[in-house]
């Protein structure tokens, strides 16, 4: 049987072009899923929401928990974080601010024993995990604050976001 050299140059295009589609998985090239946290960096694209939830314990037992539940949609991220240590005061409130690549810059609005206060948190997108820059004490007037010059130290673990522990 003798094909044309013209068909045999169609048939093979048409077969590689297959080939290329079914290995491209239905993303553009250098397109990012969302699938997974762990892919997330950058955190998002343009006008998508996407919900993370992270949780931390610690102590002896690991008997001290923090919960964060964020929603982040452009560059506004807002949620929930709670820190609670075993028998002691808890803080709980809600965080507002900035998303700027993988760094979340926050303003944490929380109450403790009955007393609201607020407090800067900055936190970052780290192999699918999420850490944080620890508090220091302004010897001045001897509240917490978040130091631009700390490294992040702090890892919170992802969860799914079902409900708060």
């Amino acid at each position: 049987m003798n094909i044309p050299m013209n068909t045999v140059t169609r048939l093979s295009m048409i077969c590689l072009g297959f080939l290329v589609s079914c290995n491209s998985g239905g993303q553009k090239e250098g397109e990012q899923s969302n699938d997974t946290l762990s892919q997330a960096d950058p955190l998002l694209t343009v006008d998508q929401e996407q919900k993370y939830c992270f949780l931390r314990t610690e102590g002896t037992e690991q008997q001290d928990s923090s919960f964060l539940q964020l929603t982040i949609r452009n560059e506004t991220v807002n949620g929930i974080y709670n820190v609670i240590p075993h028998e002691k005061d808890a803080r709980r409130g809600t965080v507002l601010g900035k998303a700027a690549g993988e760094v979340l810059d926050l303003v944490w609005t929380f109450t403790q024993e009955g007393m609201q206060d607020t407090l800067r948190v900055v936190f970052k997108l780290q192999n699918g995990t999420l850490v944080r820059k620890p508090f220091s004490v302004d010897t001045s007037n001897g509240r917490q604050v978040t130091l631009d010059s700390s490294g992040f130290l702090e890892a919170y673990e992802a969860v799914d976001c079902v409900e708060e522990p």
